[in-house]
């Protein structure tokens, strides 16, 4: 009787966890593509296109799209059969998009930082170098995403095949601490130490009249701790358990935490573009360092 009651249980709590996380992705979905396409026209038709911000905030569109698209299929799978090409296929694109988006936002605080810190010495880059930091950007996110790829196969669910990740002990614990570094700890220290920088610089002298660009690069650190946390805290678990030979006790929620990451592609077109000002003082005037 106790283990048809635990079964019951489990089976309402997997419920419940499927229909939130796909509820959150399904919004996603709705909200991020046409809003993150709506940044790509609205930058294309109203800004030069030689200004490095432009170029950033262009690529970060792109990636937010590409990661947002695979969450019908990720929807779909929870549902219905998938073969090995298309469990393969949409973890690369989501692995590669997710981490693409993450260092697009890292070079924006970094390039803030050194444009208003430093302007001479971002002012000896040339075009061809910036084209070719946004090839390494994508380049780098398809590196930090083979671990997520070579692990992740159908297997045979109680119901259905299903796309999951396959790894021994000792292997789960090694992807668990590169995701975890590379996929929040670096970039997010990269990020606090850029704004720290950047909110000395503009709290002093001739830089104390500009708030509207420390107000904003705060509000987009936040947003992405918000958002990723959940899921790194999740990761940490994960960390543990596997150093201690033991099962995760927060699987459950791993799919919730999860789909809360993909509410930052669908918030950062409001972050970087239709809540800026900046970006009309970027329209009139490239020159100057905007966002």
């Amino acid at each position: 009787m106790q283990n048809h009651s635990d079964s019951s249980l489990n089976s309402t709590s997997l419920t419940t966890a499927y229909l939130v996380s796909s509820g959150l992705m399904g919004l996603c979905f709705m909200i991020g593509v046409p809003g993150n396409i709506a940044v790509i026209l609205f930058i294309l038709l109203r800004f030069k296109k030689d200004n490095f911000t432009v170029h950033l905030m262009l690529n970060l569109a792109a990636a937010d799209i590409l990661c947002l698209i695979t969450l019908p299929v990720w929807i779909y799978s929870e549902l219905e059969n998938i073969d090995q090409v298309t469990c393969k296929l949409f973890t690369a694109l989501v692995y590669c998009s997710a981490y693409s988006s993450l260092i697009t936002v890292t070079l924006l605080s970094v390039y803030r930082c050194l444009r208003i810190r430093h302007p001479q010495l971002w002012s000896r880059m040339s075009k061809r170098r910036e084209r070719a930091l946004l090839i390494s950007g994508w380049a780098l996110a398809l590196l930090f995403s083979c671990p997520g790829v070579l692990t992740q196969e159908i297997v045979q669910g109680k119901s259905k095949m299903e796309c999951e990740r396959i790894l021994e002990t000792e292997a789960r614990l090694i992807v668990a601490l590169l995701e975890s570094l590379l996929g929040f700890f670096l970039p997010f220290t990269i990020m606090l130490t850029s704004y720290y920088c950047l909110y000395k610089t503009a709290t002093q002298g001739a830089f104390r009249h500009r708030h509207r660009p420390t107000k904003l690069v705060t509000r987009i650190v936040i947003v992405f701790f918000i958002f990723w946390a959940p899921h790194q805290i999740i990761k940490l678990e994960d960390i543990c358990a596997a150093f201690l030979g033991s099962e995760p006790v927060l699987s459950l929620i791993g799919d919730i935490a999860g789909s809360l990451t993909f509410i930052n592609s669908c918030v950062n077109p409001f972050l970087y573009a239709f809540s800026s000002k900046s970006l009309h003082k970027l329209r009139r005037d490239p020159g100057k360092v905007c966002l």
